[in-house]
């Protein structure tokens, strides 16, 4: 009867021990349940971030192109603007100011330099009659380098007229 009772015993204790693993199964069966939800989830959210930063790309990409065609526009508008103000009239009429500006300037240096010299029959008394005219060219070298051609021919000074000899007027 003893072995009878140890086994009884024994198999109460199999059996307390298979109740328990059991509830440690179901336990973990649900576990398994909720993490699965939770791993799909999180997949979820997962690809929604992914096309979420795919279209944020997109859109992006698309703004620099935008950026860089609206600075392309900006520029040719500059240069546009430049030009038709280099063209105007009000940038001749600016042009024409400084001229008579600089013609007066260099009247009253010759005065002062040769205050002999009668230099009242020149003048440019009406702005009208400068001849500011847009020049076709940006390049400096090719209005001032040596090889440039200085005033219109009829105006320049011909260069066979002697120079007063200041020793000669006294």
């Amino acid at each position: 009867m003893d072995r009878c009772l140890n086994r009884e015993a024994a198999l109460e204790r199999v059996r307390t021990k298979a109740g328990q693993t059991e509830e440690k199964l179901s336990q973990l069966y649900k576990w398994k349940s909720k993490m699965e939800q939770k791993f799909e989830l999180s997949e979820k959210t997962r690809q929604e971030f992914e096309q979420r930063t795919e279209e944020a790309e997109k859109a992006l990409r698309g703004k620099e192109d935008e950026v860089k065609d609206l600075k392309k526009k900006l520029r040719q508008a500059k240069e546009d603007a430049v030009n038709e103000y280099r063209d105007s009239e009000a940038l001749l009429k600016e042009l024409g100011g400084s001229f008579l500006q600089g013609f007066d300037d260099a009247l009253r240096q010759i005065k002062k330099a040769y205050p002999e010299l009668d230099v009242s029959m020149i003048s440019v008394s009406d702005q009208d009659q400068t001849s500011a005219l847009p020049v076709a060219s940006d390049n400096t070298e090719d209005l001032f380098g040596d090889e440039a051609a200085q005033g219109d021919g009829e105006s320049a000074m011909p260069k066979e007229i002697p120079v007063a000899d200041a020793k000669k007027v006294d």
